[in-house]
């Protein structure tokens, strides 16, 4: 059985795994910037556990050797990943630029509103 063969990588995907769980328990990463590497490392586990089966969909999908089929989906899931970082990236950076831009209409704001206001500490000193 190639059982003996592969439970090496699936105990690192699942190491691997609980690790990622732990840093999101402890809030040192969020759960949807972490999800999708969570099942793709999870996926790493039936793969690993069941080679054959794997095989055989890899055949059947059309490729000669499973190595190809793994390294085709390993390149698929970096896309993937790298295109999810891209789009929180560019959302952190929009949300950034429009939080930027507000704070400056307010600071705008106060700097007028303490121009056009009548000095109330100046009189209230001079009164007492």
């Amino acid at each position: 059985m190639m059982f003996e063969r592969y439970w090496m990588f699936a105990v690192l995907c699942l190491v691997l795994a609980t690790f990622l769980v732990r840093m999101v328990v402890a809030e040192q990463v969020t759960l949807q910037a972490s999800l999708s590497f969570l099942v793709l490392v999870l996926l790493g586990v039936p793969a690993a556990l069941f080679p054959n089966q794997t095989a055989w969909v890899a055949h059947q999908m059309g490729f000669t050797l499973a190595s190809n089929f793994f390294f085709s989906v390993l390149i698929a899931a970096l896309v993937f990943l790298h295109l999810s970082a891209l789009v929180h990236l560019s959302r952190v950076q929009l949300r950034s630029i429009t939080l930027t831009q507000d704070l400056a209409l307010l600071q705008e704001k106060v700097d007028r509103a303490l121009r056009h206001a009548p000095s109330a500490a100046g009189t209230g000193a001079s009164s007492g």
